[in-house]
């Protein structure tokens, strides 16, 4: 099933690779060692013959992921707050990037509240398919931080004024204004989330896999950049501003 981290729940169902968030007490936020545990996951399930799509979902029937959890603290007392925080950071962006790179398709059960770093993995799925309670939000701004990341996956989603009001108002986008503008697939109440989910994700294996693999790939160009600029923008940000 899975040796990479306990509050990690990874089953191989025919094919499908279903990742679950399991920290349910904690709002799915997830802890360094999630983190690169759900980047290994990905990186091994891109090489892996046996795994022709992946679905990923949260613990529990409030929250899909609350993103990185800011409030972890080193684990070693050897290491800086600040080191802590830059490998907290490289980790998450490791798994942003093993999705932006992902041939194969992945699907999003998101199955309550998609926020922070949750809501730039849903937004990385080829699918989402929410609960009608689900919601999602980038609070970053709140915290004193830019979502630059969130940005650089967003804008080319949904357009630059859309991602430009998620940003910097922090208000939450619903199940239904996702659908509306095209980043929702499918909202169904939250007993169904799983099921439409693996159907979708189903349907999409079944697409010539070379062929679904180059057109991801073509379209992913501009976000993988971005992305990536992103990463080096907030390097800078945080030598100058420190925080999260």
């Amino acid at each position: 099933m899975n040796n990479l981290h306990p509050e990690l729940l990874i089953e191989n169902r025919d094919g499908l690779l279903c990742i679950t968030l399991s920290r349910a007490q904690k709002a799915n936020a997830m802890t360094i060692e999630m983190t690169r545990g759900l980047g290994e996951a990905l990186r091994n399930a891109r090489s892996d013959a046996a795994v022709r799509g992946v679905l990923i979902t949260g613990a529990g029937e409030r929250v899909f992921s609350g993103g990185v959890d800011v409030r972890q603290t080193p684990p070693m007392v050897t290491m800086a707050p600040d080191e802590f925080r830059q490998a907290r950071s490289t980790a998450f962006f490791a798994v942003l990037m093993a999705l932006v790179d992902f041939a194969k398709p992945v699907v999003a059960a998101v199955n309550g509240v998609a926020s922070g770093g949750g809501f730039m993995i849903a937004a990385l799925a080829d699918g989402i398919v929410a609960s009608d309670t689900a919601s999602f939000a980038l609070p970053e701004i709140d915290l004193g931080t830019p979502p630059l990341a969130g940005l650089a996956i967003l804008q080319p989603l949904i357009g630059g004024a859309l991602a430009y009001d998620l940003v910097q108002s922090a208000r939450p986008l619903s199940a239904a204004e996702g659908k509306q503008h095209g980043l929702v697939h499918a909202v169904v109440p939250r007993i169904d989330v799983m099921t439409q989910a693996e159907k979708m994700a189903r349907n999409l294996m079944a697409k010539n896999p070379p062929a679904f693999a180059a057109s991801k790939a073509w379209l992913r160009k501009p976000m993988r950049a971005a992305l990536e600029e992103a990463e080096r923008a907030m390097v800078s940000y945080r030598a100058v501003a420190g925080g999260e």
